[in-house]
């Protein structure tokens, strides 16, 4: 008999407001306005520890500024999506059904299936696992509702295994370019506060 997996779940403010800030958070021009935010917080800390009081002067207080402006925008963001969500939120039950295939779904609205290969993009996160399909479509698994880690493993396993093998190639891809983001930022923040 084929392995099947099921997800039964009814969604909360919390799932759709972690939807819609992942979706902020990681779109290509806010990773990196926060990685030439990070890099600044990084440059200004090691300059402080460098030059001590003198790191205090006009320029560098022009880039406090800026960092700050930089750390409110996530902040304000996840607070916008969240009263978005508190004044239109009503939970809705979901079921889902995975298998080697593809996965099935249903929700009070709408019901159908889909195939692994019409998986256009797939986020694997801590907490939640999300898949965009066709033009519109996203549906978000949180690891809550699946009966146990086994299960899950199996999820993440099908997905990377059975979604297109191109799109699996560009979230890794897009993975190794954080970090190697991050790296740069690290170096230049330390180059430029020790130059």
């Amino acid at each position: 008999m084929a392995k099947t997996v099921r997800a039964q779940f009814d969604t909360t403010e919390k799932d759709l407001v972690a939807l819609n800030t992942r979706h902020f958070y990681g779109s290509p021009g806010f990773v990196f306005f926060m990685l030439i935010c990070g890099a600044n917080f990084l440059y200004m800390g090691l300059s402080m520890i460098k030059e001590g009081e003198g790191a205090a002067d006009h320029f560098h207080f022009v880039q406090w500024l800026l960092l700050a402006f930089g750390l409110f925008i996530p902040a304000s963001s996840y607070l916008r999506a969240a009263q978005a969500i508190k004044r239109r939120f009503a939970p809705e039950h979901r079921e889902y059904e995975f298998d080697e295939s593809g996965f099935r779904y249903r929700t009070p609205t709408a019901q159908g299936q889909a195939a692994w290969t019409a998986v256009r993009r797939f986020a694997i996160g801590r907490r939640m696992i999300v898949l965009y399909v066709g033009q519109k479509g996203v549906s978000l698994i949180p690891a809550r509702s699946l009966s146990g880690s086994e299960d899950l493993a199996q999820l993440k396993s099908w997905i990377r295994q059975k979604v297109s093998s191109q799109i699996v190639r560009r979230a890794a891809r897009n993975r190794v370019l954080l970090y190697a983001g991050i790296a740069a930022a690290v170096i230049i923040a330390a180059a430029l506060a020790f130059a």
